[in-house]
């Protein structure tokens, strides 16, 4: 089962097919781990189906909003709970 995820963008534009990204993620997926944050650095793709290990990615705009196309994520390694500023 794929696991679900989303995370806040400014721009739909900002996340290219295939790229690496550092984002933080919260978790979506049902369970006892809903809406726990992580930062990783992930993979980003058009559509949440490029492979096995591909999960949803599903984003939002600062203000909330959902856009209505999901993506792809695949995680490479988790950064820790929060991003370092």
């Amino acid at each position: 089962m794929k696991k679900q995820y989303d995370t806040f963008i400014q721009n739909v534009n900002d996340l290219s097919n295939g790229q690496q990204y550092d984002l933080t993620i919260r978790d979506l997926t049902p369970g006892t781990h809903k809406y726990e944050s992580r930062f990783v650095r992930a993979v980003v793709y058009n559509t949440p189906d490029q492979s096995e290990d591909t999960h949803v990615l599903r984003l939002r705009f600062l203000m909330g909003l959902l856009h209505p196309k999901p993506r792809g994520i695949k995680i490479l390694e988790e950064l820790g709970e929060y991003e370092a500023l």
